[in-house]
């Protein structure tokens, strides 16, 4: 009798052990199933540099003025997909421009950069990104980089025969991100430096300078910046 009532309890333990491993699939499948629904109904645009494409992402190390190391960055971990201009119009945007410090025309540019960061740098993100494209006499190293962001002395920018702390413009107190590698170049479609592309604050890319020849880069910023308390 203590045995047939022990093998009875038995039995009802397992019977319970089961209902609750069916129950935990059925909770993992309906996740998997909600899960499944929300990627395949969802809109979510392409990933490109042409404007209204989901910008590509930015993850490598970049160096901040002043800084004696090279730090992780992660472009996609600094927007934010849900943002809405109506409901958070100060959401600082993203400048994002491809240089080469062996470039005469960005060492031009490095300049109106400063201007740019100094009129916008409370409302948009500034980045470089730092190439070193297959020119003769390009062949930029991240001491060089680090050079001519900094105005420090190096012989070795604007194609190696100039002093890095000659170039025009005030030091850069923005991040310069290093594809000296050229990881960058098929992904946001860069043919040449200077090159800009301005991305929304949801990583939504607003404009591309490939789409926009003879226009000047602050007056497109400035048109499309929403306009805070008006």
């Amino acid at each position: 009798m203590i045995n047939e009532v022990r093998r009875n309890r038995n039995l009802v333990t397992d019977e319970n052990g089961d209902a609750r491993i069916t129950a935990g699939f059925v909770v993992a499948g309906g996740i998997t199933f909600i899960l499944l629904a929300v990627i395949l109904f969802t809109d979510l645009p392409p990933i490109g540099p042409d404007e209204g494409e989901l910008a590509p992402n930015l993850q490598g190390k970049v160096h901040y003025l002043g800084a004696t190391d090279w730090v992780d960055f992660d472009l996609y971990e600094e927007t934010d997909s849900s943002w809405d201009a109506e409901s958070d119009p100060e959401a600082k945007w993203f400048f994002i421009q491809f240089m080469d410090t062996d470039c005469g025309y960005c060492w031009e540019e490095a300049e109106p950069m400063t201007q740019l960061e100094s009129a916008f740098g409370d409302r948009v993100t500034f980045i470089s990104v730092a190439l070193s494209l297959d020119i003769p006499s390009h062949s930029a190293t991240k001491e060089e980089v680090i050079a001519f962001q900094e105005k420090s002395s190096l012989m070795e920018c604007k194609g190696g025969d100039t002093d890095c702390s000659s170039r025009p413009g005030d030091p850069h107190n923005w991040a310069y991100f290093d594809d000296l590698s050229q990881a960058t170049l098929d992904p946001w479609g860069v043919q040449g430096t200077p090159f800009v592309v301005i991305v929304k604050p949801d990583g939504i890319v607003a404009w591309n300078q490939a789409a926009h020849s003879g226009e000047e880069v602050g007056n497109a910023l400035y048109s499309m910046l929403p306009q805070v308390g008006e």
